[in-house]
C-alpha cells in the first residue's frame, strides 16, 4: 500500500529528500556518506544501495534478464530499459527538443541531439585534439591515425564511404525512392535516382535546341550563342 501512497514520511537529514520506506532512506543516506554495506557474495564488489547490488549480480554473475518484451524476444536486466525498448513498438517519443521538432524515445539520444544546437563537442582525439559531438565519430576519426581507416561499400554502385552513417545517407539519397522516376525525354521510368543518373550520363548528347538567328544547336535551352 505504501507504493500506491504519495506520502514520503522518511526524510534525509542531509538534503531533506523524502522516502516511502526506511530501507529506501538508508540506501539514499549511503550515497552521502560513501558507505558500501551491500557486498557481492561472488566477488569483492560492494555497493551503496541494494538496487546496485542486484544489477551487478545479474549483469556479472547470473546473467538473469527477468524483464521481457511481450512483442519480441528482447529481455532486460532492468525494468527501465524494457520501458525504453517498448517505445520502438509503440512509436512513443516523449523527449522533445526545445529548439526544433526533433523528439526522442530516450533522454540519452535527446542529449546527444542537443549538441547540434549548443555546439558542444565533448569527445577529443588524444593525437590531434580534434573534437566531436559523438563517441562513434571519434572512434572513426582515430582510425585515420592508425592507418586502418574503414571503408563501407555500397551494394548497388561503386561508391565507398569512410563512415557507416555516410553510407546510410548515400543509400537514402540515391537508392531509395517512394515512386519511380520518369525521364522527360524518353518517358522511361527508373526505380531510383542512381539508375536515372546513369541513364542520363550514358544517353546521347542530343542538341535539340536550335538558335533561330544562326541555326546553331544546343543541348540546353539556356546557353550562350555568339554570332
Amino acid at each position: 500500500m505504501k507504493s500506491h501512497s504519495e506520502e514520503r514520511p522518511h526524510k534525509c537529514g542531509v538534503c531533506e529528500r523524502g522516502f516511502k520506506t526506511l530501507a529506501s532512506l538508508q540506501n539514499h543516506v549511503n550515497t552521502h556518506t560513501g558507505t558500501r554495506p551491500h557486498c557481492c557474495r561472488d566477488c569483492d564488489a560492494s555497493f551503496t544501495t541494494s538496487g546496485e547490488l542486484v544489477r551487478h549480480v545479474r549483469y556479472r554473475h547470473t546473467h538473469e534478464k527477468p524483464h521481457r518484451c511481450t512483442e519480441c524476444d528482447y529481455a532486460s536486466v532492468e525494468l527501465s530499459k524494457l520501458k525504453r525498448h517498448m517505445r520502438c513498438h509503440t512509436g512513443e517519443r516523449p523527449y522533445q527538443c526545445p529548439h526544433c521538432t526533433y523528439a526522442s524515445p530516450d533522454m540519452y539520444k535527446l542529449k546527444r541531439h542537443l549538441r547540434i544546437h549548443t555546439g558542444e563537442k565533448p569527445y577529443e582525439c588524444d593525437v590531434c585534439q580534434a573534437r566531436f559531438t559523438q563517441s562513434n565519430s571519434l572512434k572513426a576519426h582515430k582510425l585515420i591515425h592508425s592507418g586502418n581507416k574503414p571503408s563501407f561499400h555500397c551494394d548497388f554502385c561503386p561508391t565507398t564511404c569512410g563512415r557507416k552513417t555516410d553510407l546510410r545517407i548515400h543509400m537514402q539519397k540515391l537508392h531509395t525512392s517512394d515512386k519511380p522516376l520518369k525521364c522527360k525525354r524518353c518517358g522511361k521510368t527508373f526505380p531510383d535516382r542512381y539508375s536515372y543518373k546513369v541513364r542520363k550520363e550514358n544517353s546521347p548528347k542530343e542538341k535539340t535546341n536550335e538558335c533561330s538567328e544562326c541555326g546553331k544547336a544546343f543541348r540546353h535551352k539556356v546557353s550562350n550563342c555568339f554570332v
